[in-house]
């Protein structure tokens, strides 16, 4: 539904200086730069500043007070939709795609609002905290839903012909705009498209999850919903990376490659001499079986050396997969990496990956091969990326993807619109 959004007054801020990325992608380093950028940031409410303790919520709290007391925030006075566009560079080329951001109602029993991937714990009892402190949606979540006839999408291009209301270029070059989107007959048509639909969660989980166990605390009206980004589907800017696994695992079990061959191919390419493309070699022919058969890159077996693992048959993953699953979760490369080697072979069972401890993750091919290559990760593991289809195959079969099986790029700007949960 549309809502009175909390935005910075663009009269007196410097927009690119005060949005951020979401807490989980951003490291010590880039949030003290973002602290630094304006005493406005919304990181200073948005991310956990290790030396303000557990001191850090009420701080937050006190500081979204202060500025709105001091009008650098201000409260919208009619309900509204926002449209919200990003351009971004990606694989040489730019890009765009177009969001608009709704109050949605939280769906406890998830019939209508379906979470496709699994969460873990530590992130869960930080954002419960600073939601229950500051009592407002500072970061949204990213969802999709369908929009068969591209009404909804229509919609968005007309609100995007007029000058935006907000317009801000991030850190990386990235542009950000936002539209005011406050005309009744737009507002019925985008409430009409999202009532006739299933939405599944794209990127949030957490936060989607903080808000569920928010509201199981409060039972109140103004809990009952959620600050969210709602994309078509098929909008062509709606694009996923590749989640890549960092595993701690030491020591390495001395029949690990002979227990990976049962099931896998493995095929050492490791280069005689090192000329910085070996990396991208592998990932190359990682990418090559994009569509079948299942296939990794593995990084750091036999000190360090680059194997591409390709599974031998779909009738023999198929034996280890767990009972019950649908084939549309059977088929999900991660999926299978988490069931034939992570579970077996380096006890990672659904406890380790839900405490988060053992297995981290990038999108990035050179930081996992610069992790392991420096010993801060025994193993990484290459995997082609989830494909929209594939997300929602699963949500439809009532399912759930592992831990971070998604990453969808680029990530909405927190700062945007906020929402005040009252």
């Amino acid at each position: 539904m549309p809502f009175r959004g909390l935005r910075y007054d663009r009269s007196l801020v410097e927009p690119g200086d005060v949005i951020a990325p979401p807490y989980d992608v951003v490291g010590d380093d880039d949030t003290r730069a973002l602290l630094d950028r304006s005493p406005y940031n919304v990181a200073h409410i948005e991310m956990r500043q290790p030396e303000a303790g557990d001191e850090h919520y009420e701080q937050a709290a006190a500081a979204l007070r202060r500025w709105q007391d001091e009008g650098v925030l201000r409260r919208d006075g009619a309900a509204a939709y926002y449209l919200y566009e990003q351009r971004f560079a990606l694989q040489g080329a730019v890009h765009s795609r177009r969001c608009f951001f709704a109050r949605m109602r939280l769906d406890p029993g998830g019939r209508e609002v379906r979470m496709h991937e699994s969460t873990m714990t530590g992130p869960l009892d930080d954002r419960l905290r600073l939601l229950r402190a500051t009592e407002t949606n500072v970061s949204p979540i990213f969802a999709m839903f369908e929009d068969p006839d591209g009404s909804a999408r229509a919609a968005l291009e007309r609100s995007a012909a007029a000058a935006p209301d907000f317009e801000a270029e991030d850190g990386i070059g990235d542009q950000h705009r936002l539209w005011v989107i406050d005309d009744a007959e737009t507002q019925q048509l985008l409430t009409a498209v999202i009532a006739a639909s299933d939405v599944t969660i794209a990127d949030g989980h957490h936060r989607y999850q903080t808000a569920l166990n928010y509201l199981a605390e409060r039972a109140s009206e103004e809990a009952e919903w959620m600050l969210t980004g709602l994309i078509p589907t098929d909008d062509p800017g709606l694009e996923i990376l590749p989640n890549h696994r960092l595993v701690k695992a030491e020591p390495l079990r001395g029949d690990f490659l002979e227990r990976l061959s049962e099931l896998f191919e493995p095929d050492d390419i490791t280069p005689k001499s090192w000329d910085g493309t070996a990396i991208h070699r592998l990932w190359g022919r990682v990418q090559a079986n994009a569509l079948g058969p299942t296939t990794f890159g593995v990084l750091g077996i036999e000190h360090q050396r680059l194997h591409v693992a390709t599974a031998r048959s779909r009738r023999a993953i198929d034996a280890v997969m767990p009972d019950g699953w649908s084939p549309a979760l059977r088929s999900l490369d991660i999926a299978v990496l988490t069931e034939a080697v992570l579970r077996p072979l380096l006890d990672i069972d659904q406890a380790a990956l839900t405490a988060g401890d053992r297995v981290a993750f990038t999108p990035d091919i050179e930081e996992a091969w610069s992790l392991t290559e420096r010993g801060r990760y025994r193993l990484a593991f290459l995997t082609n990326p989830v494909r929209v289809e594939q997300v929602l195959a699963v949500a439809d079969a009532g399912e759930v993807l592992p831990q971070k099986a998604t990453f969808f790029y680029p990530k909405l700007a927190t700062g945007m619109v906020l929402n005040p949960l009252d």
